[in-house]
């Protein structure tokens, strides 16, 4: 798999709990097409319906694609079942 795939899916994932999502690089806003194609890395927010922030993913371009998924914040492993996608795509 390449980096792009897999945030794309992840990206689908975050979508498909019902959640939306903004990214940013180097303290700016970006969009989810500039986080696939423009950048090296990029914190991606999970927003709930009220526009609440739930945590963040630490996306990176830098290490091999298994381990985009830099760090993350720990809450996202109950909301989201990160862990167990991670290890899913991984395999």
């Amino acid at each position: 798999m390449k980096h792009i795939e897999y945030l794309k899916r992840l990206f689908n994932h975050i979508e498909s709990k019902g959640y939306t999502v903004d990214c940013e690089c180097e303290g700016e806003g970006i969009t989810q097409d500039e986080a696939l194609t423009q950048v090296d890395d990029a914190h991606i927010y999970i927003i709930d319906k009220d526009g609440y922030s739930l945590g963040w993913i630490y996306w990176t371009y830098w290490n091999d694609w298994d381990e985009s998924i830099s760090d993350y914040t720990l809450e996202l492993e109950k909301i989201l079942k990160l862990d167990e996608f991670i290890e899913w795509n991984v395999k």
